[in-house]
């Protein structure tokens, strides 16, 4: 039996066309994956901007402008003193939102921002159009076109602009409200409660994280992949039982009639797709894992298991398409490779249209999506990333387990009737 087992891993492993559609292809995939949908975190990240600070005589008059400076500028004292208070998600420090460059008048700022030293320009107004005292921010013609182009704008520079213009409109109407109260009702100054309230900001949505990771927005089509690829893994399994059946190659003749019982080189042939399966998509994840940066939160250990109860699963139901009679080697193959296809669009890999159509399956028809096993199989990555406890990883795995069980249970029904008149 250790004998067939070796030379099925020799044959699986010298099928090229199996190793390019089994190992190559889910990375190849993945690559693009990743070109398409690398930058859409990063565009809604904030980015340090390059600004001059203009401290000209306003500059100097204007009482709290240098602190709002110290407090989001990336080289200030404060910035220092704060750095390691401000870690984020992925356990690197905390991105300030501007680098400071001082000079002493507009002028010199207006150079800077038009030989693309500088993105921008912060300045006190002193004429009485604009209001005297008020902060003003500007931007440099460059930042302005990359920021209003699609495809430029997926750097985050169009957030980081955004919300340094929202600090600068609050840091205006706060010196306007405190303006106002020191002019007509100078006592409230002496109020805790008033004099506290003005420079707050509070929104009416909070933004809170349900479990312990924060996953990519982009996971769920890397884990749809390797949903399909464990599929068109079962032709490692087609080929397993083919190699046994008498009708279909000239080796099942030879092997039909060799001393080794029938049940044995089914186990042998089982085994060795399981293993060219599992080590296809371990691959896989792996590339997914450190090649794309999709992670699984630390539980790189339970993708493992992942990868083991899929290829499991796929094994299974290849046994039981090799087991179908009357049917040749390729048109199992082609079964294969359409049934891979297709139930793959079911578990969301073909873009936004087929992941809203797989989570309609899920909501209005859980049955469905329950007897897909490529959704099964991508529930197993989602299970491991979306949820504290293990509990839904197990059930998937016994979902898989037992659709598997009945495969094989209806593989081992077909081919025990499986007779030949003549060879």
């Amino acid at each position: 039996m250790w004998e067939t087992l070796l030379v099925n891993l020799k044959l699986h492993l010298r099928e090229k066309t199996q190793l390019f559609w089994l190992f190559a292809f889910p990375i190849i995939l993945a690559t693009m994956f990743n070109g398409m949908f690398g930058n859409i975190a990063e565009s809604f990240e904030l980015h340090t901007l390059d600004v001059a600070v203009v401290e000209d005589d306003a500059w100097k008059s204007s009482y709290g402008a240098q602190t709002l400076i110290d407090g989001i500028s990336s080289d200030s004292p404060a910035a220092e003193t704060d750095r390691h208070a401000k870690v984020g998600m992925d356990g690197n420090g905390g991105t300030k939102l501007i680098n400071v460059k001082k000079v002493g008048s507009t002028s010199q700022a207006e150079h800077l921002l038009a030989d693309g030293t500088m993105q921008g320009m912060l300045y006190i107004s002193d004429d009485g159009s604009d209001g005297n005292g008020r902060l003003r921010f500007a931007v440099s013609a460059a930042t302005q076109s990359s920021a209003s182009d699609v495809m430029a704008s997926s750097s985050g520079l169009d957030i980081s602009l955004t919300v340094l213009g929202n600090i600068v409109d609050l840091y205006n109407r706060n010196t306007d409200v405190v303006t106002d109260i020191a002019k007509h009702n100078p006592s409230a100054l002496m109020n805790n409660d008033a004099t506290g309230g003005v420079g707050s900001a509070n929104g009416y949505t909070k933004e809170i994280q349900l479990t312990n990771f924060h996953p990519s927005s982009t996971a769920r089509y890397y884990y749809a992949l390797l949903g399909m690829a464990a599929l068109m893994a079962m032709s490692f399994a087609i080929n397993a039982v083919t190699m046994t059946q008498a009708n279909l190659s000239a080796l099942g003749i030879r092997r039909s009639i060799s001393p080794l019982p029938k049940l044995q080189q089914l186990l042998a042939g089982f085994l060795s797709s399981w293993l060219c399966s599992f080590l296809s998509l371990l691959l896989a994840m792996l590339y997914i894992r450190f090649g794309c940066g999709i992670s699984l939160g630390g539980r790189e250990w339970a993708g493992v298991g992942a990868c083991s109860m899929a290829s499991f699963a796929a094994s299974a139901f290849g046994t039981l398409l090799g087991a179908l009679p009357k049917i040749p080697t390729g048109a199992k193959q082609g079964l294969c490779t359409a049934l891979a296809c297709t139930l793959s669009l079911f578990s969301g890999l073909y873009g936004s249209f087929a992941m809203e159509l797989s989570d309609q399956i899920a909501r209005h028809a859980p049955v469905l999506s329950m007897l897909n096993p490529a959704q099964q199989i991508t529930n197993l990555f989602y299970d491991i990333l979306y949820y504290d406890s293990f509990r839904p990883f197990f059930t998937t795995t016994g979902i898989l387990a037992i659709m598997s069980l009945v495969c094989l249970a209806a593989a081992t029904v077909l081919l025990r009737r499986q007779r030949y008149a003549h060879l």
